[in-house]
């Protein structure tokens, strides 16, 4: 009788969240026809502009340019995961008896956007530039299932386990017990890797020392921002059209990837930062795995499961905390800095680089240094 009773009275709130998640549903799909008939257009002037031989034309990177395979930046490293198996690549630097420094790069990059930080700090912490799976010269299963969001977090845990401590675990001994102490890192996560970053200091607490998050949004402010803020639509039209299948990788080959060109190297950017330009051979160093035959896939299947129901952290991270933005990002409205204010502890640091584009870990690399290297050696404060 009780049950029934409360069953009952739960009905109205369970039909509204039924009805709140069926408007949701709908105003994904209505968004991703959107992007794809607009995108669509942007293929079809290119074809236009082109011609049928250059816009279908893209040319598979044989060789690694200058700075991507070699040791110009750092020792090449693999990884195995215990777990799954999966073949992780890493490139690191710095003393393997000092803290560990774990960088999660964003779409549509690779470990190579760190190149400047793994220099600055690689004296001081151990550096690891990871590439995500599916990244680079990490492993790439396919299916949109192996990208989903506890999956990507189980492998960062992984890495941590194993590359934390020299060991993976330090064990301290008493005359009477023993005392694990789980291996820890600094965590910093740009972009998709920012994401990623929030979501597991929030999960693992435990293992992360301090949390570094540039140019990522909290998943829990996103939806009310955009409704807020329509012109955030227009900025994160290519998350929705990703959630078609084989159009996206179509329309972002063509041309030899100019429109993954246009993203890194936009008119925004050399607008913002004239003197901070991505060479050829820079880009090449993100399209040259893209460029492989299915390489734009697993990339993309990260953001076919970004509206998946799962559980966002509701309790902000507990340690530590450095939230970077530039003023500029032509993708993530700067405005988003106050909302995510709620997702932050009271004494986080918060810091807008002014006239910074959304590629912070290349477009302010020494500014960037120096506020990471401020953070990393004094305590926790708010800078507004």
């Amino acid at each position: 009788m009780l049950l029934s009773l409360c069953s009952l009275l739960l009905a109205p709130t369970r039909l509204l969240l039924a009805l709140c998640r069926l408007v949701a549903r709908l105003g994904v799909m209505v968004a991703t026809v959107a992007a794809g008939v607009a995108y669509g257009l942007w293929g079809l002037g290119v074809l236009l502009r082109r011609g049928p031989r250059q816009t279908f034309r893209w040319r598979v990177r044989d060789r690694p340019p200058p700075g991507l395979a070699d040791g110009t930046f750092g020792e090449h490293r693999y990884l195995h995961l215990k777990d799954s198996g999966l073949q992780l690549h890493y490139v690191t630097r710095g003393p393997t008896t000092a803290p560990l420094m774990l960088l999660l790069h964003g779409f549509p990059q690779n470990w190579f956007c760190w190149r400047y930080l793994l220099q600055e700090f690689g004296t001081k912490y151990r550096v690891v530039a990871l590439d995500l799976r599916g990244y680079g010269a990490s492993e790439k299963p396919p299916g949109k299932d192996n990208y989903r969001l506890e999956i990507l977090l189980e492998d960062i845990r992984q890495v941590i386990e194993v590359l934390g401590t020299p060991s993976g675990r330090e064990e301290v001994t008493s005359s009477s017990s023993v005392t694990t102490t789980s291996p820890k890192c600094i965590l910093v996560g740009h972009d998709l890797g920012g994401v990623l970053a929030w979501e597991f200091a929030a999960s693992h607490p435990v293992m992360v020392e301090k949390l570094v998050i540039m140019d990522a949004p909290h998943r829990s402010v996103m939806a009310g921002f955009t409704i807020c803020h329509p012109s955030q639509l227009i900025r994160s039209s290519y998350i929705f059209l990703f959630q078609l299948p084989w159009l996206p990788e179509l329309l972002f080959s063509l041309a030899d990837f100019e429109l993954v060109k246009t993203t890194l190297t936009g008119p925004q950017t050399r607008i913002q930062n004239p003197l901070r330009q991505l060479t050829e051979q820079e880009v090449d160093a993100y399209l040259y795995s893209l460029s492989q035959p299915g390489g734009l896939t697993a990339p993309i299947n990260y953001y076919r499961n970004l509206f998946q129901d799962t559980p966002i952290p509701c309790e902000p991270p507990p340690m530590p905390t450095l939230l970077l933005w530039g003023t500029h990002d032509a993708f993530l409205d700067a405005r988003l800095v106050p909302c995510l204010r709620h997702c932050l502890r009271p004494t986080a640091r918060i810091c807008l680089l002014p006239g910074a584009s959304h590629w912070l870990p290349e477009d302010q690399p020494r500014p960037l240094a120096r506020l990471l290297d401020d953070f990393l050696g004094g305590g926790d404060h708010h800078h507004p």
